[in-house]
């Protein structure tokens, strides 16, 4: 085979460099003019790089230490500068993350976010604006209420026992002394996330746990490889949207594996719906059901279309599986490093007399509520938001205190829970005065099962397993759809997070 047009090749890659170029200098321009004088006045960290700013100080890792460091130097609200010399308001100011996280008009998401969620899920609820996203809430509300996760929680306790048996399984089969091996449990924790959503979000049975997967399973596996995955060539088509023709074939497989996946799960739920009608009662429980449900008992001009729900079937699956695998990764190795705390923990979760708690059981253990809290405050799965101001406003400030326990604020501890001061009811917040979820009419709708879903797996994983660090490597964080960990050195390896399991008591 010959390829022939070498100069047209060529010519393209000059066009497609001259547009990037002009796309990089429009948007200098306009982010610099669009910046309030307020903004440049405020203090901050000096810039090292015009072209870079301060990204690289908290990108690569990800630093949350470096973070403290600012607040301690220049107070709650401060300056950054982002590419091009670009300077970015960051507050950590409770007053002032409330009226913006209470105020999406005035302070939306960045466009360039919403074009990148779109483009990898559709304009489901991550991406809907104004009365749209009002709309979509709405619907979706009964789908995440009390009543509807208390009728999965089995399902989240099921899979936790199914990812123990496995655990066993491999220990059963190690060679090592005392039966203790290595097990990457970020590939574990996604197993095992992706089989709960599944389970939870459409009652489906993936069984990626037990490797047992069937064609429809193997494409969700699929999707959300393809959605954790976003590459280089993703970003582009989103930074430069003149660029979007250029669909390349793993961009355009992502595409039909969403679509197909998609489209014949709802199939099937909505002829369920069909057949039985809208009658709760006489339903499957998992999220989709009572999507499709709440959807068709809304007037035909208020319903979501088909293209909305599929875009929201992506949606649960990105959501449901990536945010709670992390938080889950950095959770256990956080317990690893402060042994006494899994010790305690431990204790508290064997006192239980039975090896299936309910949702209300579950929530009535301290310790374990208070680790979740803590695990959550430590390495919020996503650890930042963005808002871009669209019209002139004045922003409340609290200027809090600065805790005399700042030495302690990066430990595990999950004792701060017990006795909280009373500034904390300044935090926005929809759990546990915490701003892991956000809060507001963009805060985090399935806040309650990824609550539920950590304590149901930590209950059965602790209780059985001690974990452990592995000498000698150190994980760090790195910011992609979610707060990835890596090995330092093994990056081109992706995300992982090797821990050394054993069974407890043995």
């Amino acid at each position: 085979m010959s390829l022939n047009g070498g100069n047209g090749y060529t010519n393209a890659a000059l066009l497609v460099s001259a547009l990037g170029f002009c796309y990089a200098i429009h948007k200098v321009l306009d982010g610099y003019l669009r910046t309030p004088s307020t903004v440049h006045a405020l203090r901050g960290p000096d810039s090292p790089s015009w072209r870079l700013g301060n990204v690289p100080d908290v990108r690569a890792p990800f630093n949350n230490k470096t973070f403290q460091g600012w607040i301690e130097t220049y107070g709650m609200t401060f300056a950054t500068y982002g590419f091009f010399g670009a300077k970015h308001l960051v507050t950590a100011d409770p007053k002032a993350m409330s009226f913006i996280l209470s105020h999406p008009t005035e302070f939306s998401k960045p466009m360039r976010g919403l074009k990148g969620t779109r483009y990898l899920l559709g304009t489901g609820l991550l991406a809907a604006e104004g009365l749209e996203h009002k709309k979509q809430r709405k619907i979706l509300n009964p789908a995440f209420n009390m009543s509807a996760i208390r009728d999965i929680s089995p399902t989240l306790i099921q899979v936790s026992q199914q990812l123990v048996e496995a655990w066993k399984r491999e220990l059963s089969c190690s060679n090592t002394p005392d039966a203790v091996k290595e097990f990457d449990i970020t590939d574990w924790a996604s197993k095992a996330a992706l089989d709960i959503i599944g389970l939870a979000g459409f009652g489906y049975k993936f069984n990626s746990i037990e490797k047992q997967s069937d064609e429809l399973a193997m494409s969700f596996i699929k999707l959300v490889g393809g959605i954790s995955s976003f590459g280089f060539e993703d970003m582009v088509i989103i930074l430069i949207p003149a660029l979007r023709f250029l669909h390349t074939s793993r961009m355009r497989h992502r595409a039909t594996i969403r679509r197909r996946v998609g489209a014949e799960i709802i199939a099937e739920k909505k002829a369920e719906v069909e057949l039985l009608g809208t009658d709760d009662l006489l339903h499957s429980k998992d999220l989709l059901s009572i999507l499709i449900r709440a959807n068709m008992n809304e007037n035909e001009a208020e319903r979501l279309d088909d293209d909305t729900l599929l875009a929201e079937t992506s949606t649960f699956i990105l959501a449901g599986h990536e945010t709670v695998a992390t938080a889950m990764s950095w959770g256990l190795l956080a317990l690893a490093r402060a042994p006494a705390v899994q010790s305690r923990l431990r204790d508290e979760l064997l006192a239980f007399p039975s090896d299936s708690p309910t949702m209300d059981e579950l929530n009535a253990m301290p310790y374990l509520d208070n680790v979740v809290k803590e695990i959550l405050r430590l390495t919020p799965p996503i650890p930042t938001t963005k808002r871009i101001i669209k019209t002139d406003a004045i922003i409340p400030l609290a200027f809090p205190v600065v805790g005399k326990d700042g030495k302690e604020i990066f430990e595990l501890l999950p004792e701060r829970f017990e006795k909280l001061p009373e500034a904390v009811n300044e935090v926005p917040s929809v759990f546990a005065h915490l701003s892991t979820f956000a809060s507001g009419p963009r805060g985090c709708i399935g806040w309650r099962l990824a609550v539920l879903e950590m304590q149901a797996l930590l209950f059965t994983l602790i209780r059985t397993f001690q974990f452990d660090v592995v000498p000698g490597i150190e994980i760090i964080p790195r910011i992609g759809l979610a707060l990835n960990p890596q090995v330092k050195g093994q990056e081109s390896k992706g995300r992982q997070l090797p821990l050394r399991v054993s069974l407890y008591g043995i």
